[in-house]
């Protein structure tokens, strides 16, 4: 989640992301998110990152 720099639209529903306000930006494909559109990807991703570190030995939950 970053602050918006300037005003955009939602790549997903297409809203209005005015500049100043929370936003979910994804680097790899240059796509900016509202925060509602932006919570379940990130949250997925959040989840396959922790499962990661833990089956590499990271993170609170490492062996």
């Amino acid at each position: 989640m970053i602050t918006a720099k300037f005003t955009s639209a939602c790549s997903k529903c297409g809203c209005t992301n005015k500049k100043g306000s929370s936003i979910y930006y994804w680097p790899s494909d240059r796509k900016a998110y509202c925060e509602k559109c932006g919570e379940v990807p990130y949250s997925q991703f959040r989840s396959a990152a922790a499962d990661e570190d833990m089956m590499n030995g990271n993170g609170p939950c490492a062996y």
